[in-house]
């Protein structure tokens, strides 16, 4: 009797597992993507923003400001997922290195987010400064900053 009763016990678990719905794959993929969060900064590539050096003029100089008499300055409007790039071509040609930023820790930005890079480089016979900012185009909010400041030896200056 005990026999009979397990044996319909799971004969009916089974059954009705074969008829409850069964989720498709695109419902899986829906349902996941509802759960990703919401970006901060979400993808702007389709609006239209104005050019670099527009904005450059209209920025508050206290956000930033190029070196006065700077050797090399850099104004250029890219995405996001260009930044890192844009910024060695900065330090290449102004010698400061060849290390590229990690912007991968932003996960809160879109990769195709239109933004400024800004950037400044200062060089006389005593010292190097180098400085850039990234300014969101649509809410023109500092996203990433960075500057170096260090005492220039001449190499082909003469000493008597």
């Amino acid at each position: 009797m005990k026999t009979m009763l397990l044996t319909l016990g799971v004969l009916s678990s089974f059954l009705l597992i074969s008829f409850l719905p069964t989720e498709t794959s695109n419902q899986r993929t829906s349902a996941s993507e509802t759960s990703t969060p919401k970006l901060e900064y979400p993808d702007n590539q389709s609006k239209t923003f104005i050019e670099e050096d527009e904005f450059y003029n209209k920025l508050d100089k206290n956000i930033y400001e190029e070196y006065k008499d700077a050797a090399f300055s850099m104004r250029k409007k890219i995405s996001f997922k260009e930044v890192a790039d844009t910024e060695l071509v900065f330090k290449l040609k102004t010698k400061l290195g060849t290390e590229k930023i990690d912007n991968l820790n932003s996960p809160h930005i879109h990769s195709n987010r239109q933004v400024y890079f800004m950037g400044s480089f200062h060089q006389n016979e005593k010292e190097e400064c180098h400085k850039y900012v990234v300014i969101d185009a649509e809410t023109q909010k500092v996203l990433l900053r960075g500057d170096q400041y260090h005492l220039y030896d001449n190499p082909y200056k003469q000493t008597n």
